[in-house]
């Protein structure tokens, strides 16, 4: 079940409205504005994660600004990201420019992200007190997603990243904005965060692909 408003009880950090991917209607577009403060939402969500993943998360938020200086050029005629992705490309003579290339490194980005949500809360669900360690749940994430874009030098530095992945339990008292006994909760509330999420990713995805801006992703379930 699509949900696309933020759920209303017990505040954690993936039940406020600003951090939920937009509800995407049949044809219209994802809208820029909502999908960017999503976005900014998940770059803060990787700073729970401790000073290892910094990286990441400027390169998320990196991204983002790219993109939102593209919009805010022009804000309604750029008001859905397909619309902003055509303006870039006809501005640049059919190459990427600044901000679909930016938007092309914040999908692969949000694609790595997006799997990581989903295998933590499928282990969460699986075997909640054998599996308070995060290191397999990102691995398995960055090899289904950014892995393929990697050269050399990035994938080594991934790999020290990975193994100072935080503790589940630390990641869930962040998402609960510090209190305690809320991981129930807080796994329901990012379960409920992912549907959206994954229909905005797969409709960006589609959409590089289709302009020949990416090549679909070989360890995608369809």
């Amino acid at each position: 079940v699509m949900t696309c408003v933020a759920p209303s009880h017990d505040h954690t950090y993936f039940a406020k409205k600003e951090h939920l991917f937009p509800c995407l209607e049949e044809d219209t577009g994802i809208p820029t504005e909502q999908f960017l403060s999503a976005c900014q939402g998940l770059a803060d969500f990787v700073g729970f994660m401790g000073t290892a993943f910094a990286p990441i998360k400027s390169d998320i938020a990196g991204n983002v600004t790219k993109v939102r200086t593209r919009w805010l050029k022009d804000p309604i005629g750029q008001d859905t990201l397909q619309k902003l992705i055509d303006s870039d490309l006809k501005d640049n003579g059919g190459k990427l420019g600044i901000a679909t290339e930016g938007l092309l490194w914040l999908k692969r980005g949000l694609e790595f992200m997006l799997l990581m949500l989903i295998f933590m809360v499928r282990d969460y669900r699986a075997d909640k007190a054998g599996t308070e360690s995060l290191v397999s749940v990102i691995n398995g994430a960055y090899e289904g997603s950014l892995k393929r874009h990697h050269g050399f030098i990035s994938k080594q530095v991934f790999k020290v990243v990975i193994h100072a992945a935080p503790y589940r339990r630390t990641i869930l008292k962040a998402v609960a904005e510090g209190r305690d006994g809320m991981d129930d909760v807080c796994i329901g509330h990012i379960e409920e965060h992912l549907d959206n999420f994954k229909v905005n990713v797969k409709t960006l995805v589609d959409y590089y692909v289709a302009k020949g801006l990416d090549t679909p992703n070989p360890n995608q379930q369809q």
